[in-house]
C-alpha cells in the first residue's frame, strides 16, 4: 500500500519534536539527579539490555566507532560500567554495568517516570500503547505485514 507523499516528512518532523519534547521535559530533571544526559542514558540502557561489544552499539546506534569509544570511557570513568575481555574471544571487549551504574539507572528510571509519565497520561491509554507499539516495531526494523 502506498503512503501519502507527507508520511516520511511528518515522521521525521514528529521524532525530532518529540526529542525535543523529552529532552525538555526530562533532561534538566536527569542532570540534575544523576550529572546524566539522554545520549547518556541510551548507552546505559543499551549495555544494561544486550550483551553487545562496543563496535556492535556503534552499528546497532549507527553512531561512529571513536564516538561510541569517547562515550564508553566518559561512563567507564564516571564507575557507571566496566569494559573486560572476553574469555572467549580476547579481541572481544564485554561491557557490564557497575554497581554504581545500576543504581544510577534505576534513578533515571524513575526521573523519566516522573517527568514523562504525565505525557501518556495526556495521550490516553490507548494511544500510547499504539504510539509505543510503533516506535518499538520501527525501531526494529519489523514491517507491520
Amino acid at each position: 500500500m502506498a503512503h501519502p507523499s507527507n508520511h516520511p516528512r511528518r515522521l521525521l518532523h514528529g521524532l525530532t519534536g518529540a526529542w525535543r519534547r523529552v529532552e525538555g521535559r526530562a533532561g534538566g530533571a536527569l542532570r540534575s539527579a544523576t550529572g546524566l544526559d539522554l545520549s547518556d542514558v541510551v548507552f546505559l540502557e543499551t549495555v544494561a539490555m544486550t550483551d553487545l561489544s562496543p563496535g556492535e552499539i556503534a552499528e546497532a546506534l549507527r553512531i561512529p566507532a571513536h564516538g561510541v569509544s569517547r562515550k564508553l570511557a566518559a561512563l567507564e570513568g564516571s564507575g557507571l560500567l566496566r569494559r573486560t575481555i572476553d574469555p572467549a574471544d580476547h579481541r572481544r571487549r564485554v561491557l557490564a554495568l557497575t554497581p554504581h551504574g545500576r543504581s544510577q539507572l534505576a534513578s533515571v528510571q524513575a526521573t523519566l517516570e516522573a517527568t514523562l509519565g504525565p505525557l501518556f497520561g495526556e495521550l490516553g491509554a490507548e494511544r500510547s500503547a499504539a504510539l509505543l507499539d510503533a516506535l518499538t516495531r520501527l525501531a526494529a526494523g519489523v514491517d507491520p505485514d
